[in-house]
Parts: structure tokens; sequence; C-alpha cells
């Protein structure tokens, strides 16, 4: 025989009495698992759109426009709490590795991954390298317009005859071969695993490092 309680139904054997406490008990225990159910359900999804958000906020990347700069900044304090000083072939040896360290940072980035911006859109390998191509050379303006003030200061004192133009020439195309050949120490660096370092390369004339060298302090001009 069946019977219904509160839409659960109930199955007695023939000659059986109905136990209502007992009925109760069950339709109390049976009402909290719906309501137990109902709430799983309803964390779930809020659990997915936090994993979402957590790794949307992973993937995204804050374009700084003195990460290049920064690096250079350390690499030359390196130079210096090693040696004391460092000359402006250091300097110019700094940004070449600078340059090659954060493109191979965005190349390992973009390897299977997707990366965003800060407002949401698709971040792609090229945009990347195309910002820290803009950052190197606003890094080769700011360094010949520090290396032309001191030429000025100098030139004005009259320690020496004028400002040297021809090496200011010479030094903006320093910087862009040492880009390329700490480009081409990456390139072969993925090959061979060695990690790329410091070299003593020297980009252009010695006498134009010369004359740079004698414009002033380079730990107070170059931050």
């Amino acid at each position: 025989m069946a019977i219904s309680i509160s839409n659960y139904p109930v199955y007695l054997q023939d000659g059986l009495k109905l136990d209502r406490d007992c009925l109760k008990s069950q339709e109390s225990q049976n009402e909290g698992r719906k309501v137990f159910d109902g709430d799983s359900l309803e964390v779930s999804p809020l659990s997915k759109n936090r994993e979402i958000l957590m790794d949307r906020i992973k993937h995204t990347v804050v374009q700084s426009a003195a990460s290049l700069s920064d690096m250079r900044a350390g690499i030359l304090k390196e130079i210096r709490e090693e040696k004391g000083q460092y000359a402006y072939s250091d300097v110019v040896n700094a940004c070449g590795l600078s340059y090659a360290r954060l493109y191979a940072e965005i190349e390992q980035r973009h390897e299977n991954e997707q990366y965003y911006e800060t407002d949401g859109t698709s971040l792609t390998e090229e945009e990347e390298i195309e910002w820290l191509d803009m950052q190197y050379e606003q890094e080769v303006e700011w360094q010949k317009s520090c290396a032309r003030i001191a030429a000025q200061g100098q030139a004005f004192q009259g320690n020496i005859p004028k400002t040297p133009t021809k090496e200011m020439e010479e030094l903006e195309d320093a910087f862009y071969q040492a880009r390329d050949a700490y480009m081409k120490l990456h390139r072969e660096s993925r090959q061979t695993g060695k990690p790329l370092v410091l070299h003593n390369y020297m980009f252009g004339n010695s006498q134009m490092y010369e004359m740079l060298n004698r414009l002033g302090n380079l730990q107070r001009r170059v931050k």
C-alpha cells in the first residue's frame, strides 16, 4: 500500500501502521538535503568565476614605460658595486642586454599562453615587442640628451672647445649596434641554453668613449 506525505511516497506492508513521528523526521531530513544541494549548485558557478578572474589577473600585462630603464639601472648598479664605477661603454652594453632580456621574457610569456592588457583586450607578442622597441628608442634619446647637456656644460666652462655633435650621432649608432649584438646572443642562447650576460663590447670608436667619460660623473647623470 502506498500513501503520500508532502510529496514523498511512503510504502507500507499490509498490516503495518504508519508512524507519523518517524515520517516527520524523515521529511525534515529530506528538506534539509534539498536546501544543501541547492546551495552547492549556486556556489559552483561563483567558484568557477573566481578561477576565471584569477587566471585573467595572472595573464594581464602592465606595460611599464620604465621596465627597460629599470633593468639597465640594475645592471649598472651591479657593475658599480663590483668595480666601484662604470664607463659609458658599460651603459651602452647594459642597454643592449636589457633589451635582449626583456625580449626573451616576451617570447617565453607567449609560447603557450594568452595574455591581456589592463583593459581586458588581447595582447599579442608583436604588440609587446613593438612596445619594447619604443622603450628602447626613448632610452637612446634620453641617453643622447644627457650626454649633450653634459657636453654643453663642459663647453661653457671651457673644458672642451665645442659640443661634439659627431660623437653624439656615433653614440646613437652604438646603442643600436649593442641591441643587435645582444639579440644575436639571445638567439644563440635559445639553442645553447646559456644565459644572457653582460659583455665588455666596444661599439663605436674609443675616442668617442674617452670624450663621453670626461663629460662628468656618470653615476649622477645616468640613474
